[in-house]
């Protein structure tokens, strides 16, 4: 309100209205007005209770003729104030407008003409198209001026298009594919004038280096409406571990620590993580060392298949493969030469290492993302976002890894820096 303010007093006249021998009411014959109104002070006002209200402190000097059986004028001079409440509205080309009304009270000065006394601000307010009307078109004309919300409105349009980081090792990145721009009426209140803005968008998460930014930017749409303003936002941030990942981890437990089976040792040399429809395929080479061959010249040596389901604990934050049993071509060809292994050992023995403690990954990912949503993106318009919570994640797996998505909400919040978009 204050930068607003100064605007207005820069552009107002000093001289407000000057009129000469217009008819005016005077209610017992025709008169003619003339009036010359000058601003004695500058123009104080506040945005308060949904409109702005505006105080303009004037000199006038006023003089009535009365033209009828007998002639008379009159004259006098009076400090007064205009009051003035602009009221704010955004049109669907984005332009404001201002409607503006009010009254204006002069001190105790009179015109006599003839027997008849006239009390200045009655005379005033009766005349309004001679003094208020001018100056309430000049606010009309001054404020919708100053209060530009379609520059900000590109800005924030053309930000959401950029891509955003929200994630290091690896670097993650926020895309949103903006639909639409949402937008409340101005509202007038401890003495600033808000416009809530909101963008409806698809978004996804891209994995990798940055991406390359919209070879075009389309143009602003007209606003929609939004009903009531909003600061709040939701989103899902997928988290992934690769398949060929988790396998070494499970390589390399099984390499260290080879499970026995039957009194046997069971060595792993590869293991591979696949998709399937319902569950995962884990395909592994492994030999069978013999308690009597301290060299391993005659290891019994198979490649088999398993099949287990991927679980996620979001309380531990653990991701598992559970029940690894064989699929019925590897039960077959393994069992055939290798009966010691029959039942549900090796699945077993597979299984335990199958396990994947993500829980400090999923900490720091969090931090990173809290941390990139928090810092503040841009510079006349500022934003940036508080995550307040992340929902419970649901698991998945795509063609080259496990998939976990958390719903992600919080607050957003815009800065308006009149600084830089005054340079």
């Amino acid at each position: 309100m204050d930068g607003l303010l100064r605007e207005i007093n820069a552009k107002t006249a000093t001289e407000l209205a000057r009129v000469k021998d217009q008819p005016a009411n005077c209610e017992i014959g025709k008169c003619t007005l003339d009036l010359v109104a000058t601003r004695t002070g500058p123009i104080t006002g506040a945005a308060e209770g949904g409109h702005i209200a505006l105080t303009l402190p004037f000199h006038v000097d006023a003089q009535m003729k009365l033209k009828s059986l007998f002639k008379a004028k009159a004259q006098t001079t009076a400090e007064g104030e205009a009051h003035a409440t602009t009221v704010l509205a955004l049109g669907n080309d984005w332009r404001v407008t201002s409607h503006t009304q009010g009254s204006v009270a002069v001190s105790n000065a009179e015109l006599r003409l003839g027997p008849l006394k006239m009390n200045l601000t009655d005379l005033l307010n009766h005349n309004e198209q001679h003094m208020t009307d001018p100056l309430f078109k000049m606010v009309d004309k001054r404020v919708p001026a100053l209060v530009k919300i379609k520059p900000e409105a590109e800005k924030f349009w053309a930000k959401a298009f950029a891509p955003i980081r929200v994630g290091k090792k690896p670097q993650a990145w926020l895309l949103l594919s903006p639909q639409r721009v949402l937008v409340a009426q101005p509202v007038a209140a401890n003495n600033t004038i808000t416009v809530a803005l909101g963008v409806e968008a698809q978004a996804r998460v891209v994995l990798g280096d940055r991406p390359v930014d919209p070879a075009a930017i389309p143009p602003l749409p007209a606003p929609g409406r939004l009903r009531g303003p909003s600061n709040r936002f939701s989103f899902v941030v997928p988290v992934t571990l690769p398949f060929d990942e988790a396998a070494k981890l499970a390589l390399a437990r099984l390499q260290k620590k080879p499970p026995r089976i039957a009194r046997a040792t069971v060595k792993f040399d590869k293991l591979e993580i696949l998709p399937s429809s319902q569950d995962v395929i884990v395909s592994t080479h492994f030999c069978v060392a013999q308690s009597w061959d301290p060299f391993g010249w005659f290891d019994s040596c198979g490649q088999g298949y398993l099949r287990g389901l991927p679980q996620f604990d979001a309380a531990t934050g653990m991701l598992r493969i559970v029940n690894v049993h064989y699929d019925v071509a590897t039960e077959g060809a393994i069992l055939s030469a290798m009966k010691f292994l029959a039942g549900d050992e090796l699945g077993k023995a597979l299984q335990q290492n199958l396990v994947f403690n993500v829980s400090g990954d999923l900490a720091k990912f969090d931090d990173e993302v809290r941390t990139a949503l928090a810092k503040p993106q841009g510079k006349s318009v500022q934003i940036y976002g508080t995550v307040e919570n992340f929902g419970t994640p649901t698991l998945t797996w795509t063609a080259t890894g496990f998939l976990a998505t958390f719903p992600a909400q919080g607050t957003v919040s815009a800065d308006l820096n009149l600084n830089e978009i005054d340079k």
